[in-house]
């Protein structure tokens, strides 16, 4: 279990280690959907998505080695080698000439002064991924209603309108809400840990 919860850190160390296939199984396991969000919002074309995240794939192996984690944060240095990857793929791609367009002259995208934009945009999109992540961990550990209330009251329901479609008591309701969010928080601050080196 232990094993499971190594930092990072260590993670991005042992990934780096071409032979240890179990680390790079975990590192990819752990970043290709945030890859595959990113190259997404980027505009790469759903036909060419899964090429461009194995070259990025690639790249990593040979470029993780070299990441500095007092020049920049991963996320953000990660997020470099995917736009990166997703410039030299609309290069290629004659007929996504104009997207090669946007990319190059998007001042978000090409600019150090402007870069507070895509910063922003890889913030919000990692805030989801996490989420997202912490969410899965939350389903696995409560049964029952309880997922399904919190997800209620974020989609704005009143407690007693979630009584209603639940048959739970309006005192379950803000049990249940409770409890899901207390575990959603620390599953977030697990992942975060875990995620952020």
């Amino acid at each position: 279990m232990a094993d499971e919860h190594l930092t990072r850190h260590t993670l991005l160390a042992r990934a780096c280690d071409v032979g240890n296939e179990r680390a790079w199984s975990e590192f990819v396991q752990n970043y290709r959907r945030f890859i595959l969000y990113i190259l997404h919002k980027l505009g790469v074309s759903p036909d060419d998505v899964e090429d461009v995240t194995q070259q990025i794939l690639l790249a990593l192996t040979r470029d993780l080695p070299r990441y500095d984690r007092t020049r920049a944060r991963f996320r953000t240095w990660l997020s470099m080698v995917i736009r990166n990857a997703a410039l030299v793929h609309f290069k290629k791609q004659k007929n996504q000439q104009n997207r090669l367009e946007v990319l190059k002259f998007d001042p978000a995208l090409s600019t150090p002064s402007s870069e507070p934009e895509i910063d922003q945009l890889i913030e919000k999109e990692w805030s989801t991924y996490i989420a997202s992540l912490a969410m899965e961990r939350v389903r696995k550990v409560f049964q029952g209603e309880a997922v399904r209330v919190f997800e209620l009251g974020l989609d704005g329901h009143s407690a007693a309108t979630i009584s209603e479609k639940t048959n739970l008591s309006v005192a379950s309701v803000y049990t249940l809400k409770k409890r899901v969010k207390k575990r959603l928080y620390l599953e977030i601050r697990t992942v975060v840990a875990e995620l952020e080196p």
